[in-house]
């Protein structure tokens, strides 16, 4: 008697056993499925907040530049037409000169201190501390949006039977995004860092040609 019944008991453990294993396999099965997509989503939105950050950037920079140019055409005209003697164009151009250099960094100081302090952080090494900053943001970002998603009962039950919580699921999920993140940053913001790079070292070649030229026409 107690032989038999040890056997349903060892039959029915094995059944659940194995339900769990059949629910597990499931559930591992959708978290690869979203981390892939999330991951897709992730590198999307890296990318094309990259394009908006440097088009942003290069416009303002434009514009900056523009303003300058002005200025100093200006300065250039009043000693031309003869307003004043080169003596003073010399010495209002120096004072816009200084004026231009002391705005300018403080306008790039915060930015400057940022990744001053994140490759000082990850030891100096640029494609590290890249990466490491992408992935913290994903992170955030996957469980900002996780903890918004009313994941419903009949979720939690199965993620119960399959041996997970859903806090250590999305912990779990929004790790994995952000290392595959970390992984492919640099190669997806490579593209835009380098032409923006190109692009202002070209505009600050022009603009200090430009400088030199309307001093030296002086």
């Amino acid at each position: 008697m107690l032989r038999t019944a040890f056997l349903v008991v060892s039959a029915l453990t094995t059944g659940v056993s194995l339900g769990r294993k059949a629910i597990g396999d499931a559930v591992n099965r959708k978290k690869q499925k979203i981390i892939h997509q999330a991951a897709i989503e992730a590198r999307e939105r890296i990318r094309s907040h990259a394009v908006v950050f440097f088009q942003e950037n290069l416009i303002h920079f434009v514009q900056s530049v523009f303003i300058k140019a002005c200025l100093l055409v200006l300065v250039w005209l009043g000693f031309r037409i003869g307003i004043y003697s080169h003596a003073v164009m010399s010495v209002a151009t120096v004072i816009l000169l200084a004026i231009f250099i002391v705005r300018d960094a403080i306008v790039i100081f915060p930015t400057a201190r940022l990744v001053l302090s994140k490759l000082h952080e990850h030891h100096w090494r640029p494609k590290k501390a890249l990466g490491e900053t992408v992935a913290a943001l994903v992170f955030e970002q996957v469980l900002e949006e996780a903890e918004e998603f009313d994941a419903g009962r009949t979720t939690r039950i199965i993620l119960s039977l399959a041996g997970h919580k859903m806090d250590n699921m999305t912990r779990e999920i929004a790790s994995e995004v952000a290392d595959i993140a970390r992984q492919t940053s640099w190669q997806d913001l490579r593209p835009f860092v380098l032409a923006a790079l190109g692009k202002f070292a070209i505009l600050s070649a022009l603009y200090s040609l430009f400088v030199f030229i309307l001093v030296n026409t002086g």
